[in-house]
């Protein structure tokens, strides 16, 4: 390679030994333009010339368009951080993933170092947090709703002329906000994520009053919230779910609330009446992952005060998990609601580097149904083989980390270590820790919005203590998602990949603006949540978007570069300001909320989220 080579040039070089671009072997204008941008940086290649016109004569191509975003930017951050392509076999993990080399090349040594640094001392608690499950704890989980799937009947849904009018109006609608699976609205029984865990938990209920744990007339609370993909089925969302849930399920153990966007208006209407646009901004479920997310944390104060003054905590499940309760009672000795009882939730420790931490949130784990054979415990990500590395993964691999941190931390059985690498289920908070340290995760992230939350608790020690969460061992749900649901996972893939590209730009944005800064941040996330804040989170969005860009079609990436350049805009020009104003909007929320007195009509409107629901 020629040493007076700038760097990108240099990373394309090397990328084409091992993917050899060439105009034909893109499917589409759009695929052929990446292998064209490839080739293009490398002037001895054969097809240099007709690669080069391609590019020109397709200026204003989306690709193009992309291309002209990030490139510059990319470049910047390559000089600014490197002087040369490091020497090596893995040199572009040493750009852009070297925690995956650290993993790879000394695993136990990133185990001693997970044990270290999550290793609590002098764990003190002055009572128990929680005494009555399902008086005292709100679950939670998070609806996705999407357009029905092409080819779907809906007239199955008798819901009346106006549903149908709106729902043909999201139809027609761009779609504003992506989601990993979405629910398709009218999708079957079988496939619907909302039936299925809302079953689930109700059985697993039966348990906690068998053993005692659950007076047989008694019943737990669940808050949902419903995030829409398409503005209009927001008008719609609370109906839809009600209508699901009356005409296929008999709930005997469990109360369901259900937040749409057009609730959570009403309620900050009569709740908040002067609320600034700051607290408008937060309070609400549409839009990325973080904002429904950090709604579903913050529900349970409001809960406490318009509905049962009794409660102290939140706990969020995702609906394709289940609680295995006879997995749990045989491996653990214990039920669900066993392991809240008896958990460090609420108490106070030291860390490893001598600082005061609170535990006032709680973490648990997942185990893939399709491993469940091989016991609780059993990790549900796996380390690379070696040989089922994905197309991107040249480039970045946070596989190693994330395997390692799961098994050490995730599915530890230790009971003195924190956790700092949580799953989006299995996670809750108590409500004293809500007001205290006012935790949320950013409106602006699309995805690990489990990982985002941390940071701001990072962020915001109060009395020299920082929030923390408490590690469970065995508290663990079975994860069934590809058990039921692989029909909506497939049509939402594509929408995934780009969220995980705007997962490292957002991160790393984020990142730039927290107190601790970045290297300290990267320590204390290691190995696993730190790899996505990069140094150079430009270049390796743009090197992953066209090199996966090779391999498919134009769908994906006329939008995915659309979506890529306002997520860059978005970094550049409004993230630090929205950080702002997400911390004054919760500061005002937590305030307000725990000093007022909520109206009569803001207890009606909280009142009128809860479904009424078909008993046995």
């Amino acid at each position: 390679m020629d040493a007076n080579m700038s760097l990108l040039p240099k990373i394309c070089e090397y990328l084409n030994v091992n993917n050899q671009f060439s105009l034909l072997k893109g499917s589409d204008l759009s695929s052929q333009l990446c292998h064209a941008w490839f080739i293009s940086q490398q002037s001895d290649h054969v097809e240099y010339h007709v690669a080069c016109e391609l590019l020109t004569i397709n200026k204003h191509h989306p690709v193009l368009e992309f291309l002209d975003a990030f490139v510059p930017d990319a470049e910047a951050e390559l000089s600014h951080n490197y002087d040369e392509l490091p020497k090596g076999d893995d040199p572009l993990w040493q750009l852009f993933s070297p925690e995956a080399i650290v993993a790879k090349s000394t695993p136990e040594k990133v185990r001693e170092d997970i044990h270290r640094n999550r290793t609590l001392h002098n764990m003190t608690k002055s009572s128990q947090a929680i005494t009555d499950v399902a008086e005292q704890v709100l679950f939670t989980s998070n609806v996705l709703l999407g357009v029905p799937l092409r080819g779907d009947d809906v007239s199955h849904l008798t819901l009346g002329e106006c549903f149908h009018q709106t729902l043909q109006q999201a139809q027609n609608q761009q779609q504003q906000y992506w989601y990993d699976h979405p629910i398709p609205v009218g999708i079957s029984a079988e496939e619907n994520e909302i039936l299925y865990g809302l079953k689930h938990l109700d059985k697993a209920l039966e348990v906690e009053v068998d053993r005692g744990n659950l007076a047989p007339d008694a019943k737990a609370t669940i808050v949902l919230s419903c995030s829409v993909t398409h503005p209009a089925l927001a008008d719609i969302a609370k109906q839809y779910v009600e209508f699901e849930i009356n005409t296929h399920l008999n709930l005997k153990h469990l109360n369901v609330a259900v937040f749409g966007e057009s609730e959570c208006l009403e309620v900050l209407r009569h709740a908040f009446p002067e609320a600034s646009d700051d607290l408008k901004g937060v309070f609400g479920v549409n839009g990325a992952y973080g904002r429904h997310y950090s709604f579903l944390k913050a529900v349970a104060p409001l809960w406490q005060k318009a509905v049962n003054p009794e409660l102290k905590a939140t706990f969020k499940i995702d609906l394709d998990q289940v609680f295995d309760q006879t997995m749990l009672i045989n491996e653990t000795g214990k039920s669900a609601f066993e392991h809240f009882l008896d958990s460090n939730w609420g108490a106070s420790a030291i860390d490893n580097n001598g600082h005061k931490v609170k535990l006032g949130m709680i973490a648990g784990g997942l185990v893939n149904e399709c491993d469940a054979h091989l016991g609780l415990f059993t990790p549900d990500v796996t380390l690379p083989t070696g040989s089922d590395y994905a197309m991107f993964e040249q480039l970045f691999c946070a596989r190693w980390g994330q395997a390692l941190s799961t098994q050490e931390e995730v599915i530890s059985q230790r009971y003195d270590i924190q956790r700092v690498h949580v799953t989006g289920g299995t996670n809750g908070i108590l409500i004293d820790a809500l007001y205290e340290f006012q935790p949320y995760t950013p409106t602006f992230i699309h995805r690990a919005e489990d990982q985002a939350f941390i940071l701001s608790a990072l962020a915001n020690p109060i009395d020299d203590h920082y929030l923390a969460y408490s590690h469970q061992p065995g508290l663990i749900m079975r994860h069934d998602k590809e058990a039921f649901a692989g029909r909506v996972m497939e049509v939402s893939e594509a929408g995934k990949v780009l969220g995980d590209i705007e997962r490292v730009l957002l991160f790393s944005g984020y990142a730039k603006q927290h107190p601790l800064g970045i290297e300290a941040l990267k320590e204390k996330l290691y190995p696993f949540t730190g790899t996505f804040v990069s140094k150079t989170p430009i270049a390796l969005a743009l090197l992953r978007f066209m090199l996966e860009g090779c391999y498919r079609n134009k769908d994906y990436l006329d939008d995915g570069a659309h979506r890529l350049v306002n997520c860059l805009n978005y970094c550049k020009n409004d993230l630090e300001n929205e950080v702002i104003s997400n911390q004054k909007g919760w500061q005002e929320y937590y305030s307000q909320l725990k000093d007022g007195v909520l109206t009569p009509q803001a207890v009606t409107s909280i009142g009128r989220c809860q479904l009424l629901v078909s008993e046995c």
